[in-house]
């Protein structure tokens, strides 16, 4: 009887601890969103989550239970490639500034922006229009009949030159806009095959590294913040039927982000070098340019950290205005949501 008795307690106990095991495993599965992984375009660039747990010895994705597949694709571009890749499913996220997510929104993709990409502000303005040194264009009347050397068409840059050029009194008629990939416009500017670069109009390192061999000037108010005269965001989501299929994996996702973001912000105010250094030995393992490293910058800005309807609203009025959207055909909020942002506060 006592043998009975000490068989059904610890037969009890076990089923107990595997039940215990069991909740436990279904709760880490449910963070990681049922082991799904997110799919996104590869780069040898360092991610924001990379760096950030490079810095702190945390593995971020980890904390949050996500993991991620890195995809590559033929064509390679920006934003505009991103969202187009997204639309086709090749991949699940992607970021790009606001006018390729309405302009594909407007023509039926569902797709959902969920958190920030990049922040343009005052103290991270983009790049302006860049000219050779002895170049005669002085101010933008002298752009007429120009070639200008854009990342791609139907993103930020392709838009912003076109309401320069409008509070100008020009036309993008009057100019010839060539695409020529990121790292290429230097050479092509130098070379003579175009007039002007504009890059993506946010900055970044092609810009940086350019700038800095010397023999180059920037057309003055031509610089992103200056055009919109204010601070704005791009945009970064997923296809609507990931999200409804996955909300628990998304809402990760940003966590990943947001902390990621926070993180590299608060360690390149205290030690920039660090960073830069934490940045080329990523690179160098992922076999990317570590000299790179040198030109990083954090683009999150702790004084707007989240996008707002003005964002967006600066956008829909210049598209409206260009005839490519009817007035009241889209609004902000069917572009983006904070719903899957743990860090958002109303």
């Amino acid at each position: 009887m006592f043998n009975r008795k000490k068989i059904l307690l610890i037969t009890l106990a076990i089923a107990a601890v595997l039940i215990g095991a069991g909740y436990l495993f279904s709760t880490q599965a449910k963070k990681a969103g049922d082991q799904v992984s997110i799919r996104l375009l590869d780069s040898s660039a360092p991610s924001e989550w990379e760096l950030a747990s490079r810095l702190t010895g945390r593995d971020i994705l980890a904390e949050e239970g996500i993991q991620l597949e890195n995809i590559t694709l033929a064509q390679s571009g920006g934003g505009t490639i991103s969202i187009q890749s997204l639309l086709a499913n090749n991949v699940d996220y992607a970021t790009s500034a606001w006018p390729a997510w309405i302009n594909a929104i407007a023509g039926g993709g569902k797709i959902k922006a969920v958190a920030n990409g990049m922040t343009t502000s005052k103290t991270n303005p983009g790049n302006g229009l860049v000219v050779l040194e002895n170049s005669t264009i002085q101010t933008v009347k002298d752009l007429t009949g120009k070639k200008i050397a854009v990342n791609v068409l139907g993103a930020s840059a392709d838009y912003e030159i076109r309401e320069y050029l409008r509070r100008n009194g020009l036309s993008i008629d009057q100019v010839e806009l060539m695409v020529v990939p990121g790292p290429q416009i230097e050479q092509v500017l130098r070379s003579g095959q175009v007039d002007v670069a504009a890059w993506t109009m946010g900055g970044g390192i092609d810009y940086e590294i350019a700038m800095s061999r010397g023999a180059l000037r920037e057309l003055p108010g031509t610089r992103r913040y200056a055009i919109r005269g204010e601070t704005i965001t791009m945009g970064s989501g997923f296809r609507e039927d990931f999200i409804k299929k996955h909300p628990a994996i998304v809402r990760h996702f940003v966590t990943v982000l947001e902390k990621s973001k926070r993180i590299l912000w608060d360690e390149f105010q205290k030690d920039p070098e660090k960073v830069k250094k934490a940045y080329a030995d990523i690179a160098a393992a992922k076999g990317g340019n570590p000299k790179l490293a040198e030109y990083y910058r954090s683009s999150f800005s702790p004084d707007y950290p989240f996008a707002q309807d003005k964002d967006l609203q600066w956008w829909i009025d210049i598209l409206v205005s260009e005839g490519k959207l009817k007035p009241g055909q889209i609004s902000p909020s069917s572009v983006y949501t904070h719903e899957y942002n743990s860090f958002f506060k109303k």
